[in-house]
């Protein structure tokens, strides 16, 4: 069996020089099942898999994406993720969901999260990087890039839209039915009684998703015949933007609820109202939408969870076929609706003399 110095020295001392055929010779397996083993195949026994790790290990092994890329443009299993702030729990729990289900449909996942004090630009700037790479296949999970945006790609690779709403007829998309979400919580807060409510909409360019949820809020809000204060927000990155004015209604009395179209967003509100004096939810009442927080059962706000691990399996599974059959897929436009998660921060409207003197 070959040395860990012979290895090195045939490779001038680096390990981003060792090459998949010093890996197969030191494991003493051919050099598809080295291969096999970095795709993630369980077709490997588990035996054979650890000799192969150990001797990725020992030589320090480190696989050339790109030339593996560039060899096999048309039927790579190279996957690019282009991925929102993961600081947002819902985008990092798709994260995390996604590579898993790649890992276990056999694709390798490369994903480039742009800045999260950037807007559009940035975004474009990091998908033009996964492209660089030459993935065989691009997920798109952000709330900023728009579908023409991705037009200019689609007859280079599969894309599909991941998370988020997808209209364009060559894009697949798998997402949250924000549709539908927005209209189980604004029949929640109407049910409750209240007949004059804040709605946080921040712009399209800020977020697809979060704007579709709150023009979806208010839209339905106004079928049942409840005023709505629509709070137009435009700071990119910031989730406090239209909070001032929320207070400012509350406090003079006009309205009773409020409805944000994130958990952070909602969240983010409480210290402002209680830095105010506003009681949640006895001076107002106010709504959140994701539920994959963890601990927001303790928070108790009222929202709608996203089904993250359905999505995210679906849009694994999507490429996957994409990938290994192109040119077969009917474009369709998946969507998942979410389940209401009660909270104690929304209750019926008490009589309100906050705003009078």
């Amino acid at each position: 069996m070959t040395g860990r110095g012979q290895a090195k020295g045939r490779s001038g001392g680096s390990p981003l020089g060792v090459r998949m055929d010093d890996v197969a010779q030191l494991a003493q397996v051919s050099r598809a099942t080295v291969s096999r083993v970095l795709m993630g195949h369980v077709t490997v026994s588990p035996n054979t898999q650890e000799k192969v790790h150990r001797a990725l290990r020992e030589l320090g092994y480190v696989p050339n994406m790109i030339a593996s890329g560039l060899a096999a443009r048309s039927s790579s299993d190279l996957v690019g993720l282009l991925l929102r702030d993961p600081r947002n729990p819902a985008y990092g729990l798709l994260h995390s969901e996604v590579q898993n289900q790649a890992s276990r449909a056999g694709l390798q996942l490369i994903t480039v999260i742009p800045s999260s004090k950037q807007g559009a630009e940035d975004e474009l700037a990091a998908l033009r990087r996964l492209l660089g790479l030459r993935v065989g296949g691009l997920m798109v999970s952000t709330g900023v890039v728009k579908a023409h945006d991705l037009e200019p790609f689609l007859d280079s690779v599969p894309v599909v839209s991941v998370g988020r709403m997808e209209d364009h007829p060559g894009i697949y998309g798998v997402s949250y039915d924000e549709d539908t979400n927005a209209a189980i919580l604004a029949d929640r807060v109407a049910s409750e009684g209240h007949r004059s409510v804040a709605v946080i909409v921040p712009s399209f360019a800020i977020s697809t998703a979060e704007n579709r949820r709150g023009l979806a809020m208010a839209a339905h809000l106004r079928g049942r015949g409840v005023s709505v204060y629509q709070i137009d927000t435009a700071i990119f990155g910031s989730v406090v933007d239209g909070c001032k004015d929320i207070v400012r209604l509350a406090l003079e009395g006009r309205v009773t609820a409020a409805m944000f179209p994130s958990d952070i967003r909602a969240i983010s509100f409480l210290p402002l109202a209680q830095e105010e004096g506003l009681r949640i939810p006895e001076d107002l009442s106010i709504t959140g939408c994701d539920g994959v927080l963890p601990g927001s059962d303790q928070i108790g706000i009222a929202t709608v969870k996203i089904p993250v691990h359905e999505v995210a399996a679906r849009g694994t599974a999507v490429m996957a076929e994409l990938l290994r059959n192109p040119g077969t897929a009917t474009i369709k436009h998946e969507r998942f609706a979410g389940v209401f998660v009660p909270g104690r921060s929304l209750g019926p409207p008490r009589a309100n003399t906050l705003g009078m003197t």
